[in-house]
């Protein structure tokens, strides 16, 4: 990613009207930036931060994707022999054969996933243990340094901003208070920006720092 965190600080620091950090330290709106990735890439677009990667099967038809995955995007193949991994549905192979998780192990042909169980698919075969299956993944963001670059997307640059903002102004503030009005409107440009559609009634309240 090309954009730097400097300028998402800087940026932030010039809404808040608290350029030389007398109130909000930078490693304050650092942090915030770093959870603010984690939140975005928790949301509902699957472009945020996507990684590819090898894993080890287990022994049978479930499979698990590495600690850091937030949901599967895909599975493409089989490592060793390059053969492609196609994705399949419940109720067709149930359909074939009901008993098809207790079959031979060989080479996955097919996955299965259940958005419900974001970190888990299944396989056809059954494996041994032990292949390797490259699979596609959204995955957490690690903390970045002021000095960086983000890791997600570039296009969620301007949330991140908002993001930031709206933490900062929702510190220590009451409800009447004009800072808070502000943080909710930043929160809501944050929600709608990452790809969340408005309530029904308008109303957005964020979360307290």
């Amino acid at each position: 990613m090309a954009t730097t965190v400097r300028s998402i600080l800087n940026r932030s620091a010039s809404l808040l009207s608290d350029e030389e950090h007398v109130r909000w330290e930078e490693s304050e709106l650092l942090e915030w930036l770093n959870d603010g990735q984690r939140v975005i890439a928790r949301g509902p677009a699957t472009d945020v931060y996507v990684l590819r990667d090898n894993i080890t099967a287990v022994a049978g038809t479930v499979q698990v994707l590495p600690d850091n995955a937030i949901r599967l995007v895909d599975v493409v193949k089989n490592v060793s022999s390059g053969a492609a991994i196609h994705q399949t549905d419940y109720a067709t192979v149930d359909a074939l054969s009901s008993t098809w998780r207790a079959a031979s192990p060989g080479p996955a042909e097919v996955f299965f996933y259940d958005d419900k169980n974001p970190l888990q698919f299944e396989v056809y075969p059954p494996q041994s243990g032990g292949e390797s299956i490259e699979v596609v993944f959204n995955a957490k963001p690690g903390d970045v340094v002021a000095n960086g670059t983000i890791i997600v997307n570039d296009m969620y640059a301007d949330s991140l901003i908002d993001y930031i903002v709206y933490r900062g102004l929702s510190k220590d503030t009451e409800d009447s208070s004009s800072d808070l009005k502000r943080a909710t409107a930043f929160y809501r440009a944050f929600l709608l920006g990452i790809g969340y559609k408005e309530s029904t009634d308008g109303q957005i309240e964020p979360p307290r720092s």
